[in-house]
C-alpha cells in the first residue's frame, strides 16, 4: 500500500502543519516508507503566502519529508488536464472557492491517484495532535491507520466486533479513523448553555432517529468536556452507530476510487457519503480512540457568518433526510453479503439510481422542514438568532432548488467517476506542479 497525507487548507496552517510533521516523521521512521504531505488551498486569500513560508521553513527542518503546496493556480493547471473535453460544469465545481465539504474530499480522492497512491490520510487544518495541546501520551492516529488499512478483519487483533455478519470478517478494511477532541460538532453552544431542548429538536429535524437523539447529543455536546485517553479499536457496523470517524482524522484505502461524495455549496457533512455508503455495503471501517485536537475559534456573534452556517445546517437537513433512505434499503443484503467484489458496477449504478430520485422529491415538504428549523429552533431563542431564522425562511426555497441542482450533478459525477479516476491515474501531479511552479517564477 502506498499512501499520501493531505491537509486541505482555508486558513493559516502553521500550528497544524508543525504538529503533523511529527506524525509523518514518526511514520516514515517506524515503517520505512515515504509519505508525502500535500496542502491543497481552497482560495487565494492572504494566508496562502504565509502558508508557503511555513512550508519552506518546515521543509528545511524535515528535508526527508516531501511537502507539496497546491495553490489554486496549480490546482487549475491540474484540472485543466484532468477535465479536458469534459462538461464545463465539472471544472466549475472542482475549482470553486466557496465552502464545499464533499468537493474538497473528492479532490483529494483524485489527487491520490495522480500521486501514484492507493490510500490517503486526511487531517483538517484546524486540528493538531492532541499531545501538542493537552497532557497526553504521544500516540499517533497514523500508526493505527497503517496497521489496519488494507488488512482483513480476520487477520487483525484487538478490534471490538459487535456484529453477527461473519462475512465481513474476511473483507479488507477500507476506512480507519477517529474523532476530534474539542468544542462542538455543531455550533450550538449558545443553545446548550440555556437548554438542550432546542438541540434535541434540531437533531430530529435533521433526520436522526428520535429514539437516539438524546444519547447522540449528550455524547457529542458536553459543556465541561474532560479528556480521557484510552486505546480501543471498534468495527463500525452501521451508519448511525456513533462510531463513524470524523473526516479530518481518517484514512481511506480503495474506497476513493469507487464513490465520489456530494459536491454541495456549504452543505455540512456531505463528505461522509462515501463512508456511510461503504458501511451500509458491509465494507469494514475501524473506529479508534486516538483523537486529534480540534480548535474552535470563539468569535463574537457575527450575523453574516451565522447566516452562512445555518444555511449549511439547513442544506444538511435536506441532504441527510434524502440520502439516509439509501441505507434504509439494507444495501448489504440487497447485493449479497457474501459477494467477492464489495462494490460492483451494478452497485454503483443502483446508488446512482437512488440519488437520481432525490431532486424529484416534493419541494413543499422539504421547504417546510427547513422553515421548522428556523421557527422551532432559531427564532424562539433570542433576537439575534431570530434574524438568522428570518433569513433562513426567506431563502429556504432557494436552498432546496440549489440542493436539487447539486443532487443532479452528483448523479453525473457517480456516472463518470470510474473514468475520471482512471484518467487521474495517468496524470503525474508532481510534474504538473513542478512545470507550473517554474512557469510562474
Amino acid at each position: 500500500m502506498k499512501s499520501v497525507y493531505f491537509i486541505p487548507s482555508n486558513r493559516n496552517i502553521e500550528k497544524c502543519l508543525t504538529s503533523y510533521m511529527k506524525e509523518i516523521d514518526f511514520a516514515q521512521k517506524k515503517y520505512g516508507i515515504h509519505i508525502p504531505i500535500v496542502v491543497p488551498e481552497t482560495n487565494d486569500k492572504q494566508f496562502v503566502a504565509q502558508n508557503a513560508r511555513t512550508i519552506n521553513l518546515l521543509q528545511e527542518k524535515y528535508p526527508k519529508i516531501e511537502i507539496l503546496h497546491l495553490t489554486t493556480k496549480l490546482q487549475e493547471a491540474y484540472f485543466d488536464i484532468l477535465l479536458a473535453g469534459e462538461d464545463p460544469e465539472f471544472k466549475k465545481v472542482f475549482l470553486a472557492q466557496h465552502t464545499d465539504y464533499g468537493n474538497c474530499m473528492n479532490k483529494l480522492f483524485l489527487m491520490t491517484c495522480s500521486l501514484g497512491a492507493d490510500a490517503l490520510h486526511r487531517r483538517d487544518s484546524d486540528t493538531r495532535l492532541i499531545f501538542d495541546e493537552l497532557k497526553a501520551e504521544e500516540l499517533y492516529p497514523i500508526e493505527l491507520e497503517l496497521n489496519y488499512l488494507g488488512k482483513r478483519i480476520s487477520d487483525c487483533s484487538n478490534i471490538t466486533i459487535n456484529t453477527v455478519d461473519k462475512s465481513i470478517l474476511n473483507r479488507e478494511i477500507w476506512v480507519v479513523g477517529g474523532n476530534y477532541y474539542g468544542e462542538w460538532n455543531l455550533d450550538v453552544r449558545d443553545f446548550a448553555r440555556v437548554s438542550f431542548d432546542p438541540i434535541y429538536r434540531l437533531y430530529e429535524l435533521l433526520g436522526f432517529p428520535k429514539e437516539s437523539v438524546v444519547d447522540i447529543c449528550n455524547t457529542a455536546f458536553q459543556l465541561d468536556q474532560q479528556f480521557t485517553q484510552g486505546e480501543k479499536q471498534t468495527l463500525v457496523t452501521s451508519v448511525n452507530d456513533g462510531l463513524n470517524p470524523d473526516c479530518g482524522n481518517v484514512a481511506v484505502y480503495k474506497l476513493h476510487e469507487k464513490l465520489p461524495n456530494l459536491p454541495g455549496r456549504n452543505t455540512a457533512a456531505a463528505d461522509y457519503f462515501a463512508f456511510d455508503t461503504a458501511t451500509a455495503l458491509g465494507i469494514p471501517s475501524i473506529h479508534h480512540t486516538r483523537e486529534v485536537f480540534h480548535e474552535y475559534k470563539k468569535d463574537e456573534f457575527q450575523l453574516a457568518n451565522k447566516m452562512k452556517y445555518w444555511e449549511g445546517v439547513s442544506k444538511f437537513a435536506d441532504y441527510f433526510n434524502a440520502y439516509m433512505s439509501i441505507y434504509d434499503s439494507d444495501l448489504n443484503k440487497t447485493f449479497g453479503a457474501d459477494r467477492k467484489e464489495v462494490i460492483t458496477n451494478d452497485i454503483v449504478q443502483a446508488i446512482q439510481s437512488y440519488v437520481s430520485e432525490f431532486s424529484k422529491l416534493g419541494v413543499h415538504e422539504r421547504v417546510e422542514r427547513i422553515d421548522r428549523i428556523a421557527n422551532e429552533v432559531l427564532i424562539p431563542f433570542d433576537e439575534k438568532y431570530s434574524q438568522v431564522g428570518d433569513y433562513i425562511i426567506e431563502h429556504s426555497e432557494q436552498l432546496v432548488r440549489e440542493a436539487n441542482q447539486e443532487y443532479e450533478f452528483h448523479v453525473k459525477l457517480i456516472e463518470n467517476w470510474d473514468r475520471l479516476i482512471q484518467r487521474a491515474k495517468e496524470i503525474d501531479l508532481r510534474k504538473v506542479a513542478d512545470s507550473n511552479s517554474v512557469a510562474n517564477t
